[in-house]
């Protein structure tokens, strides 16, 4: 039998019908503000945790003399010498490796290739994910070489009284070649190419009136190159600032750092102008990643005290602090600023607090990251150990 309710019976039931949601609303709302308040919480614990020790998850034994230097690469390392080089995973194990002979080995790194070159002599080494790709003796003596992350290569060549910039595709083969006369063109200071292998940008000096001028080359060496005379698509003059390193931060950002100022340029396909800024202290020491661009700055007048100062890629300022830390190395991972020497360990976060502040009780050669949260590889005498800190 039905129960039928009198309207002020049916009233009542409305309004407290309504109470009952709005009530269950009102605790809903609770429950997620008490959550997202935990989650947050725990998350600036997490995110503003300051750590003072590492503990050891695998150790290897090293045998390299004291001249083998490391790298980061992929999630291991590689490992560079004047008698070889031999790639590591993130588990310790060897991936490949190789034998040759150089007087002094410089290495550049992007993606899964690398090329090795000889400075001063002849000898350029291409590598790849299995090892070696190709290995070629050049004309001339090589200045500097670097790679694009599928492993084509450009080698910046000094002849005489001329220098060349060479392109060669991994497996060795001349691709493409620029000639430039010392009494025309100047001498060259530095290249860099993007990590797509399609631009290129060059750092020359000469002289102009009597004084040394420096000049920044951008060529396009895709479809869009071209419709320009040798390439070339841009160029911007820095009077008498030297230019002793340009790079291709990403693969559509490029910065000039010169010795008194920097300069950043978005090439996309052609160079535009991003920002410019002039140092008031000397440069100590320039560092960078895909996303930010470092300076250690050297302030006469502070005695010992150094300024990091890290900007973004629109020239805005994320990290400035002043330390007296002595490092060895200092690197960009990720948001943190990684600092190191052989005895002390300093790690600063992109909102200026310490995450990481330690000392060793033995002397440490490197310290590099590696992939994954509070990872690093920790090179020393006697081995090559995956720590992880705490």
């Amino acid at each position: 039998m039905a129960v039928i309710l009198e309207k002020p019976e049916l009233r009542v039931y409305e309004i407290r019908k309504q109470q009952h949601r709005k009530m269950v609303i009102i605790l809903l709302l609770l429950s997620l503000l008490i959550t997202a308040i935990l989650i947050g919480g725990i998350f600036y614990i997490i995110s503003n945790k300051k750590y003072t020790g590492y503990e050891v998850l695998n150790s290897t034994s090293k045998s390299d003399t004291g001249s083998a230097k490391y790298y980061s690469y992929g999630g291991g390392y590689i490992r560079v010498s004047r008698d070889g080089i031999m790639a590591v995973d993130e588990s310790g194990h060897q991936v490949w490796n190789d034998t040759y002979q150089m007087k002094d080995p410089q290495i550049a790194i992007k993606g899964e290739y690398a090329c090795v070159s000889d400075r001063g002599s002849k000898l350029l080494q291409i590598y790849g994910p299995k090892g070696a790709e190709s290995s070629l003796q050049t004309e001339y003596p090589i200045i500097k070489s670097v790679i694009a992350s599928q492993g084509a290569t450009a080698v910046l060549l000094s002849g005489k009284n001329e220098d060349y910039i060479r392109y060669y595709s991994k497996e060795g083969k001349r691709l493409a070649e620029r000639r430039t006369l010392e009494k025309d063109d100047g001498f060259p200071m530095d290249f860099s190419i993007s990590s797509d292998g399609t631009k290129l940008v060059t750092s020359y000096v000469y002289f102009n009136k009597g004084k040394l001028s420096n000049k920044i080359t951008f060529f396009n060496l895709g479809r869009l190159g071209k419709n320009y005379t040798d390439n070339i698509v841009g160029a911007y003059d820095f009077g008498q600032t030297l230019v002793p390193d340009v790079e291709f931060i990403n693969n559509n950002t490029v910065c000039a750092f010169g010795d008194d100022k920097y300069s950043i340029y978005s090439m996309e396909k052609t160079p535009e102008p991003v920002f410019e800024d002039t140092f008031k202290d000397k440069v100590k020491t320039v560092f960078y990643s895909e996303n930010y661009i470092g300076f250690v700055l050297k302030n006469e007048e502070a005695g010992n005290n150094n300024q990091v100062v890290v900007y973004d890629l629109n020239g805005k300022v994320k990290f400035r602090e002043n330390t007296d830390f002595d490092y060895s190395s200092i690197r960009l991972n990720g948001k943190e600023i990684v600092l190191a020497s052989s005895r002390d360990w300093l790690i600063y976060k992109m909102n200026g607090k310490v995450k990481m502040s330690c000392h060793f009780d033995k002397e440490i050669a490197d310290i590099l990251p590696e992939s994954g949260r509070n990872g690093y590889i920790m090179v020393n005498e006697q081995t090559i150990d995956e720590v992880k800190l705490k």
